[in-house]
């Protein structure tokens, strides 16, 4: 009977031990897995008067259908948005547009030219509100930005519209502050 306990008692260390490892490794993976829960943005999108408060941050990168290197996106919204609907290619556009539609989201995206100092020369913003278009729609001139902190892996700034704005008579504008995580550029970006 102790040989018994002895060999159960030493199954359960043997087996405990796998389990705490896992454990453990789940928990670097989760704590890595929520870097971008530590994103933050503050500010407001206001359409016909109607202000919507920026809660989530999501940066990411784009393929440059001119280059060859991706271009880097922020993203600022007042609800969290799925992985699968950053709007980093036409399906996560698409899903985007329908939550657009369905006026379930209210968003901004920044286009960051290379070191994120500035805005891209092109198409430096595209909002998403159904107050103001059924689905995306790109903007360019009309965004005051200021990059207060840029490393490698972190950026910090303030955007916002040069003060109120008209859009086919639909008055808006946004103002946030922001510090976020620069990911690696995704492999086939």
């Amino acid at each position: 009977m102790n040989s018994s306990r002895s060999l159960v008692s030493h199954a359960r260390r043997r087996s405990a031990f796998p389990a705490a490892a896992l454990l453990a490794a789940a928990f670097v993976v989760g704590a890595a897995g929520t870097a971008g829960a530590q994103d933050q943005a503050s500010g407001t999108f206001t359409v016909k008067g109607a202000a919507t408060r920026f809660a989530f941050a999501y940066t990411f990168w784009k393929a440059n259908v001119f280059t060859s290197k991706p271009d880097l996106y922020v993203l600022f919204s007042d609800v969290a948005i799925p992985p699968d609907t950053i709007p980093k290619n036409d399906d996560g556009v698409g899903k985007m547009a329908a939550l657009v539609r369905e006026n379930k989201v209210h968003a901004v995206e920044l286009h960051l030219a290379p070191q994120y100092r500035k805005l891209d020369n092109a198409s430096d913003l595209a909002v998403y509100h159904v107050g103001l278009s059924p689905a995306r729609f790109g903007m360019g001139g009309i965004t005051t930005y200021e990059a207060t902190t840029v490393t490698d892996t972190t950026l910090e700034g303030r955007a916002r519209t040069d003060g109120p704005q008209n859009h086919d008579g639909v008055a808006w504008q946004f103002d946030v502050q922001f510090k976020v995580a620069i990911p690696p550029p995704a492999k086939g970006t």
